[in-house]
């Protein structure tokens, strides 16, 4: 009898853990198809040293962090004297570094953001591969001027964009004080945000707007668009050396 109660009970505890990996495998499945991971492309050029850009848009991306859910996947890429860095990396409980590092920013040097772009898709393809293919991904694209490192200019940046929409990748351009329009032409949302007031209410956007992978299909004539758009790219911004 009480070699039968023994296995009985052996056999209950077996059934209950591998119910309990079920339950768990469920669940890791579940969150990894709902979750959101939002990396950040953040403008620190020199020309974000004019009109206080810098300033007002530290403090809009500040409160915009704040605001967003704490199981949000983050990522930031900024630039460094004119190259494109990835100063966090895509991960989860990332907002508080994030927000220092925004802070921290310095602008200073030309704006590389095809090169940022590259970093992003970098980003994505190793957290899918590591986390799950099916969460989703936004990229932010913030900037107040044209590419003005890759010889493409702001072409080079249009094809990154496509190649992040391609693979299901959500990108939301914004420009900054009457700069960047031309992101509108391939990002999946685009606005415009002319003070710091407007860049808090654009931002705000950011995840409720967004909608299903219904969006990102690009059309033939999109791609001819773009292909034939040619856009001055400016020279980049003369500053000191610090």
């Amino acid at each position: 009898m009480k070699f039968f109660l023994s296995v009985l009970l052996l056999t209950f505890g077996l059934v209950s853990a591998r119910s309990d990996e079920l339950d768990n495998a469920l669940t890791r499945e579940r969150d990894s198809q709902t979750a959101t991971a939002i990396s950040i492309i953040f403008d620190s050029s020199g020309s974000m040293r004019d009109d206080q850009k810098l300033e007002q848009a530290q403090r809009a991306f500040t409160a915009w962090l704040a605001s967003l859910p704490d199981t949000y996947t983050l990522g930031l890429v900024y630039f460094v004297r004119g190259a494109a860095q990835l100063a966090v990396p895509l991960g989860a409980g990332n907002k508080e570094a994030i927000s220092r590092q925004v802070a921290n920013v310095k602008a200073y040097g030309k704006t590389p953001i095809a090169d940022c772009l590259r970093i992003v898709r970098g980003q994505i393809e190793k957290r899918r591969a590591e986390f799950s293919p099916y969460e989703r991904h936004v990229v932010v694209v913030f900037t107040d001027g044209a590419e003005t490192v890759d010889p493409g200019g702001n072409r080079a940046v249009l094809n990154e964009v496509i190649k992040l929409r391609s693979s299901i990748v959500e990108v939301v351009g914004i420009g900054f004080k009457g700069q960047g329009d031309y992101l509108s032409q391939a990002a999946t949302q685009y606005f415009n945000a002319n003070d710091e007031q407007e860049l808090v209410a654009g931002l705000s956007r950011v995840d409720a707007e967004i909608g299903d992978s219904s969006d990102l299909e690009i059309s033939d004539k999109d791609l001819a668009v773009i292909r034939e758009t040619v856009i001055a790219t400016p020279p980049a911004p003369i500053r000191s050396s610090e």
